[in-house]
């Protein structure tokens, strides 16, 4: 009974674990950060499973499942910068489009009658979007760049 107790807690914290580092990996705002934490997550791991007596599998597990989450979080992040590099045009053009039908922006991107590009697995999208009733500015980032759009420029 004690083992099977175990092992269903062992199985939780990898998972919180694993979905904890996906929502890190998505968020590639972070700039280095990203990257330090692969390196620093296996080393934590090493050490705590060094260090810990009776949970060496369980810190192991969880040290792994959150490695594997960031790294596929960091995917997801570049499939959704892919996506907004085609696709984000779109949306600059159905804002300008929706302020000649309604003479004035959303207030949320959700408001256009248009499937939002860029989404990750945890995020509606990495698209951000500030408006007032001067103009729009749409943009997204990384760690090495800012992609911007405004009501009078396209993305540069």
């Amino acid at each position: 009974m004690i083992f099977l107790s175990r092992l269903i807690a062992a199985s939780v914290y990898a998972g919180a674990a694993f979905l904890f580092g996906m929502l890190l990996g998505e968020r590639g705002e972070l700039g280095v950060v990203q990257h330090v934490f692969r390196v620093v997550i296996p080393l934590a791991t090493i050490v705590l499973t060094i260090v810990s007596l009776n949970a060496r599998m369980p810190v192991l597990a969880t040290g792994a499942a959150m490695l594997l989450g960031v790294l596929l979080g960091q995917q997801h992040f570049a499939r959704a910068w892919n996506d907004c590099t085609t696709r984000a045009p779109l949306v600059r053009a159905a804002l300008i489009a929706h302020h000649t039908q309604h003479g004035g922006y959303p207030s949320r991107l959700e408001e256009l009658p248009i499937d939002i590009p860029c989404a990750t697995t945890f995020r509606k999208t990495i698209l951000h979007y500030l408006s007032n009733e001067r103009g729009f500015r749409l943009w997204y980032t990384d760690d090495r760049e800012q992609r911007v759009a405004t009501d009078r420029a396209a993305f540069r």
